[in-house]
Order: structure tokens, then sequence, then C-alpha cells
């Protein structure tokens, strides 16, 4: 695996095709992964949108699962390997034959990249409609169901790709049960109220940080997926590799003197740079920080208090890395180690030292995939490795941000939408290693026996599923109280 390059998967032309226009034959069904409840008035814990009329409940498990078998299927049809090593890494990463507990590093880049859809799949959908891309976001000026049907559908195939993948994975949505965001994505978009905060997914400037991380479970999201549906100013999102922001350069670095001068303020008499920030990630692993993401209704904050910076995760044996818009510790002695992280980040990002910064302009119908600041190992005595730098934060988690989005027209004229995937052992619903060979198995016996009834990615649905049926009872996603 290259550290200073993002790796791409190109699917065929025919492979796009087909994968989009299976998306679309389920979308126009109007069958989501989740039964939206339009009476229902969110109950949750952020408080600007507890009147917000419209629920979400938790995603279907089984049709997680169909979703991600029948895009399986399709890439071994197409004979996409390469998509499928790909996936299959991510899902051995969380297995119990992970790679983390050995302390290697796993073998998947920090950044991956898939040409997964048609171009121009989105080409005549509003970004303004994508606000909620579940379906029910439709123009007046469509009358005919006919009409109606096809836009819903394009509305909904974000959020379907979005669970697919989850469901590749073996993993779980994250789970943000209200109307816009859905409990798989969220969604980057050009909202008037968003052009000029540090908040929300508009306009604002975000810090590079993790998702999800102020949840106190152990279950946080592992996996980021962005999934770009319309991104006409080539807006940037960049990524950094959690392991630069603890590793050590050689002395005969050319970078090590920029290096030190960062932190050389931070370090005690007795001890060399090197000392230092084996410390710092020693330190880090004790339950002393806080991080606070956003501020809801009523100026509560939402955030996890006295917890690691590298967090063991129970579940895998790695190790987590928290990142949010504040970070902090009450801890007077910790204070160096949120200064050292803070100002490696701020170097880290600017100065793209080493190509450590990882900055894409996404295309619509791209799909990236990076670990969400998960599957870090640590080693307390690092041996300088053949590029010239000790690792004592080792993988290929990866933290992210965006900047320079531009205004033009008063709109900011970027929708990507962004789903994170989690581990949750209790919702397991089949064994990292079944799926495509399963599958495979299935359609090698099909292939020799004519008569065989197999599976069949256009039965996994009813005919017709719950956005058709509320979109028929006049429901329009625009109507519903924010």
């Amino acid at each position: 695996m290259s550290r200073k390059q993002i790796e791409t998967i190109k699917l065929k032309p025919e492979t796009q095709k087909l994968i989009a226009d299976y998306f679309m034959d389920v979308a126009r069904k109007g069958y989501d992964v989740q039964d939206f409840d339009t009476q229902l008035k969110y109950g949750g814990t952020k408080l600007s949108l507890c009147q917000q009329q419209g629920y979400y409940p938790n995603c279907n498990l089984v049709v997680l699962k169909k979703l991600g078998y029948a895009i399986t299927e399709i890439l071994q049809e197409k004979g996409e390997q390469a998509a499928l090593d790909c996936f299959q890494a991510y899902r051995e990463l969380f297995s119990s034959n992970n790679k983390c507990q050995a302390g290697n590093e796993p073998a998947i880049p920090y950044v991956q990249k898939i040409e997964f859809l048609p171009k121009d799949l989105f080409a005549d959908i509003d970004p303004a409609d994508l606000i909620a891309p579940n379906g029910f976001r439709i123009p007046a000026h469509l009358n005919t169901w006919a009409e109606i049907q096809h836009y819903a559908a394009k509305l909904l195939v974000p959020k379907l790709l979005l669970a697919a993948i989850c469901g590749i994975h073996n993993q779980f949505p994250w789970m943000d049960l209200d109307m816009d965001l859905n409990s798989t994505m969220h969604t980057m978009r050009p909202d008037p109220d968003k052009y000029h905060v540090n908040a929300g997914y508009g306009g604002g400037y975000i810090k590079q940080h993790t998702d999800g991380y102020w949840n106190q479970r152990s279950n946080v999201p592992l996996i980021i997926v962005f999934l770009s549906i319309s991104n006409p100013n080539r807006e940037p999102t960049g990524f950094i590799p959690v392991e630069a922001i603890f590793r050590i350069p050689s002395p005969n670095s050319p970078i090590y003197d920029s290096w030190r001068a960062i932190f050389q303020d931070l370090i005690p008499p007795d001890q060399t740079p090197a000392e230092f920030v084996k410390w710092v990630v020693e330190q880090a692993t004790k339950p002393q920080f806080s991080f606070v993401m956003g501020v809801l209704g009523g100026d509560a904050k939402r955030g996890v208090y006295e917890t690691p910076l590298l967090e063991k995760d129970p579940n895998y044996g790695g190790y987590l890395f928290r990142a949010k818009s504040t970070f902090q510790s009450a801890n007077p002695e910790a204070a160096p180690v949120v200064e050292f992280t803070n100002r490696m980040i701020e170097f880290l990002g600017n100065e793209n030292v080493a190509n450590t910064y990882l900055e894409v302009s996404l295309s619509s119908g791209e799909v990236y995939l990076a670990l969400n600041g998960a599957g870090l190992s640590i080693d307390a005595n690092p041996d300088y490795e053949a590029d010239g730098y000790a690792y004592p934060v080792k993988g290929a988690a990866t933290i992210h941000g965006r900047g320079k989005l531009a205004t033009i027209d008063g709109k900011i004229d970027r929708t990507l939408a962004r789903g994170n995937s989690l581990q949750t052992p209790e919702r397991t619903f089949y064994a990292p290693n079944d799926g495509a060979e399963l599958l495979l198995e299935e359609l090698k016996k099909c292939a020799d026996d004519p008569d065989r009834v197999c599976l069949d990615r256009n039965q996994f649905f009813p005919d017709k599923g719950v956005v058709s049926n509320l979109l028929q009872a006049g429901i329009r996603g625009n109507e519903l109280k924010r």
C-alpha cells in the first residue's frame, strides 16, 4: 500500500450501468431501508429537532443484507475482482482475523476511490431536493405518476447504495433518526442556513475530525463513505492519516527541524522530541479528554467527556482516534497532549508534509472509502522504517475535513451523501467471510442446473414500498415540518 496516493478502482461502464439499473429498479418500487412514519414527531436528544414531523426507525437488517448480496453478485458477474478484494479487506479488518491486534498495518489504502455509478445518473436532479435523500422531496412541477416515480427513485439511490455498502461490510449504518439525515447518511447540502456557520454540512469550514464519536457507547462508526451526487464547483475534501500525526521522522529527514519546531516549547528539558511523542501517545490512551461536536437547541452541547484520545475498542482490539471540533483536558499535565495533537493536525493539513494531506474533489458517481479514525495499533518502541519514520501509532485510519467551499451566486453547489458504518456484534447478520463466497457457490449451481430455482436480485423486494405508498397519498418531503 502506498502512503502517498489515493488508490482508484474503475468499474467497467457496463458494471456501473448494471448497478445503477438495479438500484433504480428497487427505488422505483418505492422501497426504502426504513419505514418512514410521517405522523410521529422526533423525540430524541437533538432539541432543535424535537418538534420535527416525521420519524425513521432502525434500518431493516434483511434489506441491508439483500442489497449487499445483490451488489456482490453484480461485481462477481462482471469480474470486478479489485472491488471485491477491497470490500473483503474491510470486512476482515473488523473480524476475528483482523490485522489490528497483531500490530500490522491493514492491507487497505488510507482512502479508496471507486468509480461506482455513471457520472450522468443524477444530472437532472436539483441539488436542493437532495436535502432529504429519501424519495419524498418532489418538485411541484412534476405532476404525472411516472415523472414523480422516476424522480423519487433517483433521490433514493444514494441511500440504497450506502446501505448496500454497509451490508457488504457486514456492518450497520450510523443512526441519525431525523428526516433530513436519515439513518444511513448525512448530506452536505446547499442550505441557506448553512452558508456562514461553522457547524452542519453546508458552507462552514470544519477542521479535520472524526464522525460520531460523541456517542458514549463503544459502537462508534468505523468506516466513512463519501458518495458524490453533484459537485459542480469541484469542492475538495481533505484526509489526513492518523499515524502521520504521531510519527517520528528520522533526525536525517529534511522535515525533521520543521517538525520539531512545531512543538519544541512543549518538550520538557529532560526529553528528546522522539521521547516526547512517545509520552504523548502513552498519555493519549488514558481517559482524561473531552470532545464536543456542535451545539444543540437550548445551548446543550453534544459530546463525550473524560475519555481517551486513543481509545481501545473492545469489539475488535484495535484503537479509535477521537477528534472533534472541541478537544480539551481538565488535567493541566495533559495540556501538552492537546497542544501537540492540534498543532500537528494543523501542520499536516496546511503544509502537505510528505503528501500526508490527501485532497480530493469528488465527481458525480464516485465513492470514497476511508477508515473513520479506526483500526489503529500502538507500538511503544517503534523502529525507523524504510520511509525514514517511526510509527508509535500505526494503521490506515484517517481524519477528514473540508475548507475552501465556494459560494457562487449566493449558493454552495455541492451535494454529497455520506454514510458511516459501525460494528455492532449484536446486529451481525452473516459471518464476515460469508457473502460473496456463498453467493458465488449458488451462482455456479445455477449454471450447472438450468431447472434450479436461483437467487434473483430482482425479486428481493415487493412490488411497492413505503415511499411509493406515501407519495401516492400526497406526502412530499418539502412540505413536512422541520
